[in-house]
């Protein structure tokens, strides 16, 4: 009984500990109470690159020789009159082996020498060479940052200026459900990193890294540091001589891949191979990439992990050497930043149910009559640079499960090179379950194959089958009054052609980046409509390709394309019949389209906008048939309207309206003229609003805005939505808000005689990107409309079989099925972790120092372990032997004579066998 006892006080300790323990480090993310110890500090993340001047990366067709390389630039350059060159010297290990590339500096401005250079038959390409900056700074912030809880900011700059923020920064979307706490972004435990993520299972299967070279593109590595037992080679590329890690950075990426000690990394036994391509300061040049590139496939890289955060795209030939490590076996991996989806971006599963991680596809159920769900997976390949999908994959519903209520249709790409491919996964519901209501799922099944890697046999292969479970939420069909359908066909982005920003006020970031994206730049317009009840769908079609007796309005923000002329013929039928239509337009303006240009540094041209922040003409060809048009005016202000604060940026005015409509006007700034002549006027009675209703029976609404920046969550300054749910209130219901047809600014509408309509931009390119237009001599014509998607629903293979209750944690590997297989504990197959030598210290070697996480379970920690439980159990034993004691009444016994059997116990002992 007091053993029981003991065990029992020892458990009560270790619960208490571990509780404790618990209340400190899981700490759930969206707790915003403040403990003592958080940080002020804010992790920010920053890139940029510019352009070196005079400084020119000649790209060869093939690997020359130094002197072979200097005698075709020689003779390149013998022709023109350009003398003043040479060609900078590169001291790196790749200096004795043939390069297909060479550093030049021409101090004349002159483009007839590098127009020169690019005639020569063995010269590919000539690109400016590019200076890289990256930082990692911890700045001071105002406020303190909750417990376990780090505020994020990044910043990327080049020639073209990038403001894209993750959809789940400075959003609720990322805050965690609690349903699956081990996804929290591993911040909240001290744990392994790569045993959550069930490395230890491939450990025990053999697989730890071992003779797999990885090339870590980073900021070098100390020689001796105690956490690494494999380091091969290290290379500096840089212009310090210096090898080691001044920064740490480097560092914690070896030790991510490869770490021996503590923390352990994911492939602990694999060759690292040091690459220093970034100074101290975290400079780098894209001609040391490209160095640094070449030696690795001399050396037959396996992995080259590049950690930078970019650079931009356009550096063709940092772009062209990575697509050359792909054919030469080298598997890329590229951190591209620290944006992206919370969690990771490749879970084995689709479930559509689950927020934040699938948002938006958790934000809104699906149901019949609804646009397909399509999500996009990639299928990663490990098997081999190329492979392909055998057959075509499978859909298998689980019955018990609902999952005959879906139905799925596949779009993928029959050859996965390299090492990747796409599966475009299409989600629809049965027509039998228009009013039904539940969870469905089901799996689908795809089998790779890639060629075999012994070539004993011709034409042998090695397969894999991939098991990607689906799960979604069904609901009953909505009324139409509730569906709004979005259109996304017409909205063009940057890069295929330089779009303008709908706020001319963004001079620093001139670009329309996110493409008026409903679930981007748009997004907590999104999520207004959600909570007030609307299902938002998007057209990625054209308007003869959806069925408008299913929606109530439809919404159309910023259209930069043009429309064919089915589309518009469709349109005005789907009005009549009862289709309403809201247009949030935006500034239009050729003079102001000139002015508004600017000077591409990667393509040495200036670049033109293609459009406006709408296509105007484009628009009053769709709206000419109501006697219905938008001015080329350029306004802006601040007013109010009906007792709201709003603001009009950079926004048009409506030129012509049905007399029997309802205008709202304001006075505003002529930002168009401030533009051009940096003078400023005023302009009252300018028309923005305009509410109509089609006089045929049954007919749709119509409502026209000229600005559309209130929605842009980027643009926004004052909250609009107000006004958006009056204008879907008068589209779906037909309930015309009072404080607009009673407003004080209601004015006659204007009927547009004496105003010339806006023209097309001559000498505009949209037909380069538009899915409308085509070139043609003279005037660009539209193109043959396009046949509408057609999918092929997949014919389903019914499983009378139970779904797995957790899909996250069902399959992390995906061609291993963890809850079938056992697999054996091969201890020989465990990696190696060397131990520390007297004198080293078990810190990690970065400035500062990092805290180091869990001790790996070895010989040599578990003895402190079992002493301390040793020890435990000793001190509970006398803890209640004392608390018994202590606890006991006393007593006063009556004193008994003893008798004297009892005092022959001292006598001396008698041995005994």
């Amino acid at each position: 009984m007091k053993l029981v006892n003991i065990w029992l006080l020892l458990l009560v300790v270790l619960l208490c500990g571990k509780k404790h323990l618990g209340d400190r480090l899981e700490k759930k993310p969206f707790d915003k109470a403040p403990c003592p110890g958080c940080s002020h500090l804010t992790v920010k993340v920053e890139f940029s690159s510019t352009v070196v001047e005079y400084e020119y990366i000649v790209a060869f067709n093939g690997y020359f020789t130094a002197k072979a390389r200097n005698s075709f630039i020689s003779s390149a350059l013998k022709s023109s009159e350009v003398d003043n060159w040479r060609i900078i010297p590169r001291n790196n290990p790749s200096s004795d082996y043939p390069s297909d590339f060479e550093v030049i500096q021409i101090k004349e401005q002159q483009k007839a020498g590098l127009l020169t250079l690019e005639d020569h038959p063995n010269i590919k390409r000539v690109t400016p060479q590019r200076k890289v900056f990256r930082s990692l700074k911890l700045a001071e912030t105002d406020t303190l940052t909750p417990c376990n809880e780090t505020q994020w900011s990044q910043k990327w700059q080049s020639s073209r200026p990038l403001r894209r923020a993750s959809l789940s920064l400075g959003s609720g979307f990322w805050h965690a459900t609690g349903r699956h706490s081990s996804r929290r972004l591993l911040r909240a435990i001290p744990r392994q990193v790569a045993q959550t993520l069930q490395a230890d299972v491939l450990w025990q299967m053999g697989y730890t890294g071992a003779n797999v070279r990885v090339a870590v593109f980073d900021t070098g590595l100390s020689e001796k540091h105690p956490h690494f037992k494999n380091v091969k080679e290290r290379t500096n590329w840089t212009n310090e001589r210096t090898l080691d890690d001044g920064l740490g950075h480097g560092t914690f990426v070896a030790g991510v891949i490869a770490s021996m000690r503590e923390c352990q990394g994911f492939a602990p036994d694999a060759e690292l191979h040091i690459f220093r391509v970034f100074t101290n300061n975290q400079v780098s040049y894209t001609s040391w990439f490209l160095d640094a590139f070449n030696y690795a496939i001399l050396k037959k890289i396996d992995v080259l992990n590049l950690s930078i955060g970019g650079p931009d795209f356009m550096d063709h030939p940092f772009v062209d050497k990575v697509w050359e490590l792909t054919a030469n076996n080298v598997i890329m991996v590229s951190a591209i930043g620290n944006d992206g989806p919370l969690y990771g971006l490749s879970p084995s599963y689709i479930d559509l149910t689950e927020c934040p991680y699938m948002w938006p596809y958790c934000s809104q159920p699906i149901y019949y009559g609804g646009m397909p769900t399509i999500v996009n997976v990639t299928i990663l390949n490990g098997m081999g640079v190329t492979g392909r999908i055998v057959d075509k994959p499978d859909w298998q519903p689980y019955l018990p499960q609902n999952g005959d209520n879906i139905e799925v249709a596949f779009s993928y790409s029959s050859v996965l090179w390299p090492w990747s491919g796409y599966l475009a996964i299409s989600i629809s519901v049965t027509k039998k379950a228009a009013s039904w209501e539940g969870i469905a799922q089901g799996h689908v099944m795809i089998t790779v194959a890639s060629p075999a890697e012994t070539e004993s046999k011709n034409g042998a292969e090695q397969t894999s089958t991939v098991k990607l479970p689906v799960k979604v939420k069904i609901i009953p069909t909505p009324p139409r009054s509730k569906r709004v359908l979005w259109d996304q066909y017409h909205n063009l982005r940057y890069p295929p052609g330089y779009f303008p920003r709908d706020n001319l006020r963004m001079k620093n970031d001139p670009l329309d980046w996110n493409g008026d994206h409903i679930h981007t730049n748009f997004r907590d317009m999104y999520q207004h409509l959600r909570s007030m009840g609307y299902f938002v769908e998007v057209l990625g079609a054209p308007f003869t390709c959806f069925d408008a007796t299913q929606y109530g309005t439809l919404l159309m923000v910023d259209s930069e394309e043009e429309y064919f002329p089915e589309e518009i013929t469709k349109l005005r039928r789907d009005v009549d019949n009862g289709l309403s239509l809201v247009i949030f337009s935006d500034w239009y303006n050729t003079s102001v389209m000139r002015k508004v240009k600017f000077y591409d540094e990667n393509t040495r041209q200036w670049w033109m906008p293609d459009t406006g922040g709408a296509n105007i003409p484009a628009l009053n060809e769709l709206l000419s048939v109501w006697n219905m048009g938008f001015s080329d005016g350029l306004y802006e202000g601040e007013f109010a309207l009906a007792n709201h604060d709003m603001y009009y940026a950079s926004g048009c005015s409506i030129a012509r309206f049905p007399e029997d409509g309802i205008v709202i006007t304001q006075t505003f700034k002529d930002q168009g003229l401030e533009v051009l002549k940096q003078e400023t006027a005023v302009v009252e009675n300018v028309p923005i609003l305009g509410l109509y209703q089609i006089a045929a029976e049954g007919g749709g609404r119509i409502v026209l805005y000229g600005d559309s920046n209130c929605l842009d969550d980027s643009h926004r300054q004052k909250d609009c939505f107000w006004l958006l749910d009056a204008l879907l209130q008068y589209t779906s219901y037909g309930v015309t808000p009072p404080s607009l047809s009673h407003s004080g600014n209601r004015q006659r509408p204007p009927s547009g005689v004496g105003l010339a309509a806006p023209e097309r931009m001559e000498g505009n390119h949209l037909h380069r990107y538009s899915k409308v237009l085509e070139a043609h001599l003279g005037a660009p014509k539209p193109r043959p409309l396009p046949a509408c998607p057609h999918l092929s629903w997949a014919k389903p293979q019914p499983l009378n079989e139970t779904a797995p209750s957790n899909l996250w944690k069902h399959q992390k590997l995906l061609s291993i099925d963890l809850d079938k297989v056992v697999l054996p504990n091969f201890r020989s197959n465990r990696p190696q972790v060397r131990p520390l030598s007297p004198g080293e210290s078990s810190a990690w070697d970065i400035p500062g120092g990092i805290m180091p996480g869990r001790y790996n379970q070895e010989v040599g920690q578990t003895i402190p372990v079992f002493a301390f439980l040793g020890a435990m159990v000793v001190l509970a034993f006398f803890v209640v032997q004392i608390n018994k004691a202590k606890s006991r009444p006393k007593r006063r016994k009556p004193r008994v004579k003893r008798p004297q059997l009892m005092q022959q116990v001292h006598l001396p002992k008698t041995p005994s066998v």
